[in-house]
């Protein structure tokens, strides 16, 4: 009876032996490509996963770049168990070929936790690409200029509700600026006017919306909760499952507007063209979509809208309160915002014009440090469909994952002098931008899989600004040593926004 048991052992023990190295063949040319990079130690089964054990928070995880990322060169091999991931954090002309590189368009699986699978953020390549080139027409220079009055509509009733804050002290700004971009967001996006502003404290949407992403990251955290069976018996599954439906209610909403007005598409004067043919709102773009796509289904045009909408409003929202949080540690950076906005738009009683907006340098100067230390999307994922040679050492091999570290890439002090974490709107003067690598400044991302909305953004920032620093000064009892930096789906300071105002006195 014995002999035989041992026999079974023995079998199975070759069995998985064998069934291990024919994995291990399988996989050569992954170890192989590995081999060739640099990287923390790796420990069997684990590979690089025990450094984040005990590591589940925001915080945690960024302690852990600060910590390992200066001590290791770019590509980096990273095994999160069976898994390799290819860290690239510093040097540009990797981050140029990755992004341009056709097998690197789809993105990490990871980012099917949206729950926007064929949103444009989380698109399979060939969906992207088809719908990018569509969507592109409702970002066109005639739709911005379309835009103007509702941002100078939506920012000039930002600057009465804080009119209350004016000698009240310290209080964080990023509530306030969040339901003015997400009130611009939706009257432009989908003709929507929701009135976030008008209601004090905290909208349940926007709640919603945060919570969501929050637990989209703390699922990122925890690897034993990417299966969906298994994340379905968690509490925080059903927490999710409520803020989706409330998120999905007001997609369904939007939805059937997009249907009801679909006829407007074909009717938008005909001289407005991008690419010769009509310049479209993201509603109407939608509409000509479906018309196009017969077989569009009602959950693919919801997840197109969720992720305008999780994308749109908060990206915008946390750099602008970033930035002025940024104004009010450096007053005299302020105060030349200030001198600006006031040579080229002094009225308070006036709109702020897109020719205006274009004519704010050094504003936009500002909001780029601002993108530089505090990118809103601190690492992008992405998927290798087909081998992508580096250089002469080193190849990504197909099958893996590439993660960008912006955050790193943005701090590095080879590109960006020997106080990186210095905030200095002149590291944007035009000179010193000639000489840097454009692939060093990423805070939309790069090459054709980039942002859709970065001229939205630009624009809406600008004029939001202008209208702000025009009618208040900031002030702020924090200092630069004092931000404490969280991961997340968005880059955040724990800190908050907080900052104090005074009037300006009229001109």
């Amino acid at each position: 009876m014995m002999t035989v048991q041992l026999v079974l052992v023995y079998v199975v023990l070759s069995l998985a032996l064998a069934a291990l190295l024919c994995l291990r063949w399988k996989r050569r040319k992954l170890y192989a490509a590995a081999a060739t990079m640099d990287g923390p130690p790796c420990v069997p089964f684990l590979g690089h996963a025990y450094l984040l054990f005990g590591k589940q928070t925001g915080e945690h995880i960024i302690e852990v770049f600060d910590k390992y990322a200066p001590r290791y060169n770019s590509p980096i091999g990273i095994w999160m168990g069976p898994k390799l991931i290819v860290a690239i954090k510093d040097n540009p002309e990797y981050f140029q070929k990755v992004m341009n590189s056709p097998h690197l368009l789809s993105k990490m699986d990871q980012y099917n936790f949206f729950r926007a699978e064929n949103g444009l953020l989380t698109a399979p390549e060939h969906v992207w690409k088809t719908e990018r080139k569509l969507l592109n027409r409702s970002f066109s220079p005639m739709m911005l200029s379309s835009f103007v009055d509702i941002f100078n509509k939506k920012d000039l009733i930002l600057v009465e509700n804080l009119r209350k804050f004016v000698g009240a002290g310290v209080f964080n700004s990023q509530l306030y600026i969040s339901k003015c971009t997400i009130d611009a967001l939706f009257e432009n996006a989908f003709g929507r006017d929701i009135g976030t502003q008008a209601h004090d404290g905290h909208d349940e949407y926007l709640q919603c919306l945060d919570t969501f992403l929050s637990l989209v990251f703390k699922r990122v955290l925890h690897v034993e909760r990417y299966l969906e069976c298994i994340y379905r018996l968690t509490k925080d599954y059903a927490t999710e499952s409520s803020c989706v439906n409330i998120i999905r209610n007001m997609s369904l909403d939007l939805m059937k507007e997009v249907k009801e007005n679909a006829h407007q598409a074909q009717q938008q004067p005909v001289e407005e063209t991008y690419g010769g043919k009509p310049a479209l709102n993201f509603a109407h773009s939608l509409s000509s979509l479906a018309k196009q796509n017969p077989s569009l289904t009602e959950d693919h045009i919801k997840d197109h809208i969720d992720t305008m909408i999780m994308a749109g409003h908060d990206t915008t929202a946390t750099t602008i309160a970033n930035l002025l949080l940024m104004l009010a540690m450096h007053p005299e950076v302020q105060e030349m915002v200030y001198q600006e906005v006031m040579s080229v738009c002094p009225d308070k009683s006036k709109p702020v014009t897109m020719e205006d907006a274009n004519n704010l340098a050094y504003t936009e100067m500002v909001c780029k440090e601002t993108m530089r230390l505090f990118p809103v999307a601190p690492v992008i994922g992405r998927k290798c469909a087909a081998d992508v040679k580096l250089d002469d050492k080193h190849t990504i091999p197909a099958g893996c994952c590439v993660a960008l570290g912006i955050y790193q890439i943005h701090r590095d002090p080879m590109i960006w002098g020997p106080e990186p974490g210095k905030f200095n709107p002149d590291h944007f003067l035009p000179e010193r931008v000639a000489e840097r690598h454009p692939y060093a400044y990423l805070p939309f991302s790069g090459g054709p899989r980039n942002c859709i909305g970065i001229r939205y953004a630009w624009l809406s920032m600008k004029i939001m600004i202008a209208h702000l620093v025009r009618n208040y000064r900031f002030k702020t009892p924090l200092v630069m040593e004092d931000l404490v930096l969280k991961f997340a789906i968005v880059l955040r300071i724990t800190n908050g926004c907080l900052v104090s105002i005074e009037d300006r006195p009229s001109s």
